[in-house]
């Protein structure tokens, strides 16, 4: 796990630095496969809500790009440094 929360920092840095640190999620989802933005609202539209789409997820895809690896890489080190003082790793 620590390697994987660590992986995901060195990712955050990498986007950061690649696209910018200000480059949406929705800009880098492009970026990588022009089609995703359109097959993702339309499966969230068709399987879940248009509500979650217009409400959370598109305001969500504004933030920029790097947070989402750099939230779950600092959650996963943070979880791992618990789980190895209480002695479990």
């Amino acid at each position: 796990m620590r390697s994987l929360g660590l992986i995901l920092c060195a990712a955050a840095v990498a986007i950061a630095a690649g696209f910018g640190p200000l480059y949406s999620l929705a800009g880098v989802m492009v970026a990588l496969y022009p089609r995703s933005l359109r097959m993702l609202q339309a499966a969230v539209d068709q399987n879940i809500s248009a509500r979650l789409w217009d409400r959370v997820l598109l305001p969500v895809l504004s933030w920029p790009a790097w947070i989402f690896p750099a939230v779950i890489g600092v959650a996963l080190l943070y979880w791992v440094g618990r789980q190895a003082e209480k002695g479990h790793g």
